[in-house]
């Protein structure tokens, strides 16, 4: 099933919830139909709602009025699991109205695509890196300027407290980024070949001066493997990635606290149980 076949199954399910609501019949096929292809559109924009789904969608939608009248007039409406199931669509379609909204805002800025896209490149790849570590900021700094100015980043790597890579002129050898701790990683993964950070990169084990020795390779493909595409060249599939996980985000960020939901539990009374 596509995402837009996908996206069908999924208004209707959330329509047939609150088809019982009397609210449901002041609202002709129509207007039904019109709302569900705006949802549709507005979630899947790159593939238009065609006649054929349309003509689907209304004969899909005729169906569950008729189904619903029938229920109407056997009561079933004002039995309570379909009031409640009722109130769980309005929930449902308030929601997904919420997050249309919310995602309308979102407009990533070509440095956070391209922050994106370094993480998936440097996945699978290693990293032939560098460093100096002290625990003064200023001190970095320093290094940072004598290195642009010329010296040997071997003969200031002797001050470096990481003295396991310091006899080695700092050099880190060849390891995927996920290697190394977030702040570092981060940082490096920005960096091209022979380029130095141009600010101190501060851990949890001091400040660093990294540098990228040479371009990273790709540890277990074969040598005639394409090149990685260029950021220009992938720009829209980055940007479907980065609204999908601020969607996911967004979603993460409405989920009950473990603490809450604790409370919850312990507050609610449960079901007498019959001896």
């Amino acid at each position: 099933m596509n995402k837009k076949n996908l996206w069908v199954v999924m208004m209707l399910a959330m329509l047939s919830l609150t088809a019982c609501n009397k609210d449901a019949t002041k609202f002709t096929l129509d207007q039904k139909l019109d709302a569900i292809v705006k949802q549709i559109s507005a979630e899947s924009p790159e593939q238009p709602v065609n006649d054929e789904m349309k003509q689907r969608i209304r004969e899909q939608l005729a169906q569950q009025e008729a189904l619903a009248d029938a229920a109407r007039k056997d009561g079933m409406d004002k039995q309570d699991d379909v009031k409640i199931l009722t109130a769980i669509g309005a929930e449902q379609a308030l929601a997904s109205k919420y997050l249309e909204a919310q995602m309308a805002t979102f407009k990533p800025s070509d440095e956070e695509l391209k922050k994106i896209y370094n993480e998936q490149v440097s996945k699978g790849q290693e990293y032939h890196l560098r460093h100096i570590l002290v625990d003064d900021e200023n001190k970095a700094k320093e290094i940072i300027a004598k290195l642009k100015a010329g010296e040997k980043f071997e003969a200031l790597a002797k001050l470096s407290k990481d003295t396991a890579s310091a006899v080695k002129g700092g050099d880190l050898g060849w390891m995927p980024l996920d290697a190394w701790v977030p702040e570092f990683k981060e940082a490096a993964a920005t960096l091209q070949a022979k380029q130095i950070t141009d600010a101190p990169v501060k851990t949890q084990f001091g400040y660093h001066v990294i540098q990228l020795v040479e371009a990273p390779r790709d540890a277990k493909a074969p040598a005639n493997q394409p090149p990685v595409p260029p950021f220009d060249q992938v720009k829209p599939q980055i940007l479907e990635m980065a609204k999908q996980n601020y969607m996911k985000t967004l979603q993460e960020g409405f989920l009950p606290k473990k603490a809450d939901a604790a409370a919850t539990a312990a507050t609610t009374p449960a079901a007498d149980v019959k001896k």
